[in-house]
């Protein structure tokens, strides 16, 4: 007896060895740079305000003070602000940041170094034991096994 007539085929297709090539090494430098980790900024992220700011808030109290109000007495409510390269001033979260890694690593040393083991040591290159590079599954080109010239 017949199956009702239909046909099923079935196709392939491959990419050519040249585009595989290609995706496999755009692979392994993906593979290759998410293990750079997280690269901390240093500089400031927030202007400090200017001399011409700072004298505008000195006048702002000068005047309240003139109609009986309290001004801040000159008061500063932000920090002392940095001096990073170049002369610019500002304030950084990089102390915070780096106070925070350092509490870490001094609390909880076994899971500071296990999250470590999935990067790059910044100070030494020294390749963590959880990166992409040492694991087996990083993708190399395997020669195609040839068709005997049929």
């Amino acid at each position: 007896m017949a199956k009702g007539g239909q046909e099923q085929k079935q196709s392939t297709s491959t990419l050519p060895a040249w585009q595989e090539q290609a995706y496999q090494q755009g692979m392994n430098m993906a593979g290759d740079v998410s293990q750079i980790g997280y690269v901390p900024y240093y500089g400031p992220e927030v202007a400090a305000f200017s001399p011409l700011q700072e004298a505008s808030f000195a006048n702002t109290d000068q005047m309240a003070g003139a109609f009986g109000m309290q001004g801040t007495g000159g008061q500063q409510y932000m920090p002392q602000a940095e001096t990073f390269a170049g002369g610019v001033q500002g304030y950084s979260s990089a102390p915070t940041y780096q106070h925070a890694v350092d509490t870490l690593a001094a609390e909880r040393p076994a899971q500071a170094d296990y999250l470590a083991s999935f990067g790059i040591d910044p100070v030494t290159g020294e390749v963590g034991s959880r990166t992409f590079r040492n694991q087996p599954f990083r993708l190399e080109m395997q020669p195609k096994p040839s068709s005997g010239g049929k």
